[in-house]
């Protein structure tokens, strides 16, 4: 995969659940410079210049030159193995292919960039890389170019072989007219004592039989011509060899001088080819970037859990909210979305972080450098904290200036009492930071306070008022996934009238005696 998130950076099921890897998948372009992309969360200062860059992109490029750059850049080799040996003037022959066809697609790619071209500076030394290539190499750098020492050497070298060949055969047919049997020189054979080939191998001339343990060899024993043609090859192949080094050595030398300006091309390309998966992506996905402002603000437009939207595609309903700085409260019904919302939060804040574009129309917040989500738990016996003791260790970290922090039905760990009470404690004492706090309750005292800004999950309706069975598999299509910002007076009355979850639970197959206690309580409210 072209991306993953750094191993800690989000629990694992929740990474699962919210479908991180799927989205990451889609990033996936094949892209040889950027194989495998750990993502982590940055820093303001780098998350802006991230985005700027991206943005800066998808301004130079129109998308059909865009998808031309994705296109052409899949041609770069990865050369991570070379470099070192660049570095330290130890280029092979190989190593001067692939280097070739680094810098052909390159200049391909330059060409394209002219609206938003890379580091000029190291234009001409790319430029001279090429000449000594072009001087140096032939068949695109498959193979170094021949001067007259080389030229003669090789020559010479095929006269001998070819002279060395004929030999050879000669040899081997003597051999089989000998011994019935073909062997191929210089490799031996093995053969048991018993074997009738020992008796004619002990007489032959062209053999020498050599006791090996259990077995013999068979060796060849070849004349004084045949070795002297193998002793020339072997003289000639040495010096075709020092001349090879000696061409090498001397590119080498010649190219040394450019590694610092490749190396930072080199860089400058694999960031280029990441930024251009981003934008690519991005439009071709109707993704967003996000848009950021100085100060605390949170504003969302039509924005999706990419989870959701992978098992209900079309019938995924966006969401769209406004948080203030300080303390933002919803409530809702069970079942009703508001944990949903927190979760897509927080999948849209983690993807910003990292530097990734978002599944929504628009959004605008000033920069995540901290994310805080707090779901409900059972507990951790490992740590020797209850709900309730997770929850206050969870709160006991002093949050950061500008920092989002996500809490899902707020101090339900506890009695209603007292879950109430700090509840209020805590909204109250964030709303007057310059943060983001954003939690779920049920609680109606805290409904009644004035500090947070209030928000109220949309009903579920119901098509069948007489609350019979359903089919539960697709109950999640029913809710609203929608939000209303709501003054605390509305939110009081409301939580009184509302039996939202007495007809849900009719939904289910409980017991009919217990149905008709509902019923008759539901009746009772009208």
């Amino acid at each position: 995969m072209a991306f993953e998130f750094r191993q800690d950076l989000i629990p694992r099921a929740l990474k699962e659940e919210l479908a991180f890897d799927a989205y990451l998948a889609l990033f996936d372009l094949g892209l040889p410079l950027i194989p495998a992309t750990i993502l982590e969360p940055m820093g303001k200062a780098e998350g802006a210049a991230h985005f700027e860059s991206l943005g800066r992109i998808e301004s130079a490029f129109s998308p059909e030159t865009l998808s031309e750059l994705i296109t052409v850049s899949a041609r770069l080799p990865r050369l991570e193995s070379l470099l070192p040996h660049f570095e330290g003037a130890g280029l092979q022959q190989f190593h001067l292919f692939e280097l070739n066809r680094f810098l052909s697609v390159t200049a391909e790619l330059t060409a394209l960039e002219h609206t938003l071209p890379t580091a000029l500076e190291s234009h001409g030394a790319l430029n001279g890389m090429r000449e000594v290539l072009f001087r140096h190499t032939e068949r695109e750098g498959a193979a170094l170019s021949v001067n007259q020492a080389t030229a003669r050497i090789r020559k010479k070298l095929e006269e001998v072989e070819k002279s060395l060949n004929k030999e050879i055969i000669a040899h081997e047919q003597a051999v089989e007219k000998a011994m019935g049997l073909r062997m191929i020189y210089p490799f031996p054979r093995e053969v048991q004592g018993s074997d009738p080939l020992l008796e004619k191998a002990l007489s032959c001339s062209l053999l020498q039989v050599t006791e090996t343990g259990e077995t013999l060899r068979l060796d060849h024993r070849p004349g004084a011509s045949l070795l002297e043609k193998v002793a020339a090859k072997e003289a000639l192949t040495a010096e075709l060899e020092a001349c090879t080094e000696g061409l090498l050595a001397e590119i080498n030398a010649e190219m040394v001088p450019f590694f610092n300006a490749f190396y930072t091309l080199y860089e400058e390309r694999k960031k280029r080819c990441l930024l251009y998966t981003l934008v690519f992506v991005k439009q071709r996905e109707g993704l967003a970037f996000p848009k950021f402002v100085d100060g605390c603000r949170f504003h969302l437009e039509e924005g999706h859990s990419f989870a959701l939207a992978l098992k209900k595609g079309r019938g995924c309903v966006p969401l769209s909210i406004d948080l203030a700085p300080g303390s933002n409260v919803l409530y809702g019904a069970n079942m009703s979305g508001k944990t949903t919302v927190l979760k897509t939060l927080y999948f849209l804040l983690t993807a910003i972080r990292t530097g990734l574009p978002v599944p929504a129309d628009a959004i605008t917040l000033h920069y995540p450098e901290s994310v805080r989500l707090l779901l409900k738990s059972s507990g951790d016996m490992g740590k020797d904290l209850s709900s309730f003791g997770e929850e206050l260790q969870f709160f006991a970290r002093e949050p950061e200036e500008g920092a989002f922090i996500l809490a899902d039905e707020l101090f339900l760990s506890t009695d209603p009492v007292n879950g109430a009470e700090l509840s209020r404690i805590f909204i109250d004492n964030y709303g007057k930071r310059p943060l983001i706090f954003f939690c779920t309750t049920h609680y109606p005292r805290v409904l009644e306070m004035n500090t947070p800004r209030l928000f109220r999950m949309l009903d579920v309706e119901f098509a069948d008022e007489a609350g019979q069975a359903m089919d539960l598999s697709n109950l999640a299509s029913l809710m609203p996934y929608r939000l209303e910002h709501i003054s605390s007076e509305h939110a009081a009355s409301a939580v009184r009238a509302n039996r939202k979850p007495l007809e849900l639970a009719l939904c289910f197959p409980l017991p009919e005696s217990i149905k008709a206690r509902i019923r008759e309580t539901v009746e009772g409210t009208k």
